[in-house]
C-alpha cells in the first residue's frame, strides 16, 4: 500500500514525498483495519523488514511454523545487528522459535542476542531506560489498570517483597487470594494507608474488626525482598561487560548488576563448573535444603509446566519421581510447579519425566508430548562424582568469598 502512495504521488514532494507516503499508507490501514493510526505505522514498518531484510522470518510464518508474534520477537532482536551478521543471527533466532511460546521465545531470544553482542546492551537499556513511565488505563465495573514500566530489578523486587507480604498474610488466616492481597497491599502503601483492604477481602468473610486492623497494619511495611543474580567474578570487578542474570526476567547490563551487588545485603557464592554447571545432590532426605531451592529457582525461573510463567517467587518445588515411589531429593528428580499444575500432577492428569536433569517432558492427558527447558542452561551432570553423592561436582569457576576462622571448614557455596 506505501508503494502505491508513493507511486501516484506528486514529483514536486520531493525529499518528503516517501514520508507522506507512508503517513497516508498508514491513515488508510487505520481506517481499514479500525486501530490507531500508531499501530497502523508499525505493522506496516514490520511489514517492510519482512518483505526485505527477514524474508526467513516471512517463509517461517507462510509455512505456520510459529506465531506472529513470535516474528515480532525476532524483528525487534535483531535490530542494530551488523548487516553482514543478520541472517545467521536470524536463523539462529528462528531456530529457538518453534514450539514454544511467545514469552518462553522472548527470553531465550533476548537472551542469546546479549551474549552474543554484549557491547549492544547499554546503548539498549539505556534507550528502554529513558522510556520509563506509569499508565492508567480505565477497565469496566469500576475498576482500572495501573501499569509502570521500570528498571527489571526495580520491578523483580516489588513483586517479589508484594508476594512475601501476602504470602504472610495468608499464612496468618487472611482468606484474600494473593492476586487480591498483592492489589490491596500495593493499594495501602501508594495511599499512606488510605486504601481499605476491608472493602471486599475481609469483611466479607466477617473477620472482627480488630483483626482487620491488625491486618492492615500489617501489610503497611513490606518485607525486604530476595532477588537473585547470577554475574561472574569477572564482570563484577568490571573485568569485562558480559550480561548477569536478573532471576525471573533474564540478562541485565552488567553496570545494573554490578548496582545490585553494591546495595546488597547478603551474598551467596555460587561454585559453578566451567563447562557442565554445577550439580546438585542431596541422596534419600526428602526435605529440600535452603541452598538446593535456591539454586532450584535460580535453575528454574518460572513453573515448568508448559507455556507458564509463574514466577518461582510463588510455585512449590516439586519431585518428579514422588519421594514415597523412590524419587531422590536432587536437582535432576526436582521442578518448581504452580498450584494448578502442581495439582494436575498429582491427580495424574499430566505425567512428567526428567530424562536428563532440568529437562521435563510432559505427558498430556490426550498423550502428546511436551518438552519444556530451564531457565538457565546447565550442561551434563559429572557421573561419577554424582555417584559418589559429591553435592560439589566439577571444579569450582569461582569460590565462596565469605572468611572462615582459623581451622574452621569452609563454608559451603550454597
Amino acid at each position: 500500500m506505501e508503494e502505491l502512495f508513493r507511486k501516484d504521488l506528486s514529483p514536486t514532494w520531493g525529499k518528503d514525498g516517501p514520508g507522506i507516503a507512508f503517513s497516508l499508507a498508514a491513515s488508510e490501514c487505520a481506517a481499514i483495519l479500525n486501530v490507531p493510526q500508531t499501530t497502523a505505522q508499525g505493522m506496516m514498518v514490520e511489514a517492510v523488514r519482512l518483505c526485505s531484510t527477514h524474508t526467513a522470518t516471512l517463509t517461517g510464518l507462510e509455512e505456520g511454523r510459529f506465531s506472529y508474534a513470535h516474528a515480532q520477537v525476532v524483528l525487534d532482536q535483531c535490530q542494530s545487528i551488523p548487516d553482514a551478521k543478520l541472517p545467521g543471527f536470524e536463523a539462529e533466532l528462528l531456530g529457538k522459535a518453534e514450539g514454544v511460546t511467545r514469552a518462553q521465545f522472548c527470553a531465550k531470544a533476548r537472551r542469546l542476542r546479549e551474549q552474543t553482542y554484549p557491547e549492544t546492551i547499554p546503548e539498549r537499556h539505556q534507550t528502554a531506560f529513558e522510556k520509563r513511565k506509569v499508565v492508567l488505563e480505565r477497565d469496566e465495573d469500576g475498576m482500572s489498570w495501573l501499569s509502570a514500566h521500570l528498571r527489571a530489578e526495580h520491578a523483580q523486587q516489588i513483586y517479589t517483597a508484594l508476594c512475601t507480604s501476602a504470602g504472610g498474610e495468608q499464612a496468618d488466616g487472611d482468606p484474600r487470594t494473593a492476586d487480591q492481597l498483592r492489589a490491596d497491599i500495593l493499594s495501602q502503601l501508594l495511599m499512606g494507608g488510605l486504601g481499605s483492604s476491608r472493602e471486599n477481602g475481609a469483611s466479607k468473610a466477617g473477620r472482627a474488626s480488630d483483626s482487620d486492623s491488625r491486618k492492615e497494619g500489617s501489610a503497611g511495611v513490606l518485607p525486604r525482598a530476595e532477588i537473585m543474580v547470577l554475574i561472574n567474578a569477572e564482570t563484577l570487578f568490571g573485568a569485562d561487560e558480559q550480561p548477569a542474570e536478573l532471576h525471573g526476567y533474564g540478562p541485565i547490563s552488567a553496570d545494573a548488576a554490578r548496582r545490585l551487588a553494591r546495595n546488597a545485603v547478603h551474598w551467596t557464592g555460587l561454585a559453578q563448573d566451567p563447562t557442565t554447571g554445577e550439580i546438585l545432590g542431596v541422596g534419600r532426605r526428602r526435605k529440600i535444603p535452603a541452598g538446593l531451592a535456591r539454586w532450584l529457582r535460580a535453575r528454574d525461573g518460572t513453573c515448568r509446566f508448559p507455556g507458564c510463567r509463574v514466577s518461582t517467587a510463588v510455585t512449590e518445588i516439586d519431585h518428579t519421581t514422588d519421594w514415597a515411589k523412590g524419587g531422590d531429593t536432587e536437582h535432576g528428580n526436582l521442578e518448581h510447579l504452580c498450584r494448578r499444575h502442581h495439582r494436575f500432577k498429582t491427580l495424574g492428569f499430566w505425567k512428567a519425566a526428567q530424562p536428563e536433569p532440568g529437562v521435563i517432558e510432559w505427558t498430556s492427558p490426550a498423550g502428546r508430548v511436551y518438552r519444556t527447558e530451564p531457565f538457565l542452561e546447565l550442561g551434563p551432570p559429572d557421573a561419577d562424582l554424582y555417584q559418589r553423592g559429591d553435592p560439589r561436582r566439577g571444579r569450582p569457576k569461582q569460590q565462596d568469598s565469605r572468611q572462615t576462622e582459623p581451622g574452621q571448614e569452609p563454608a559451603p557455596p550454597f
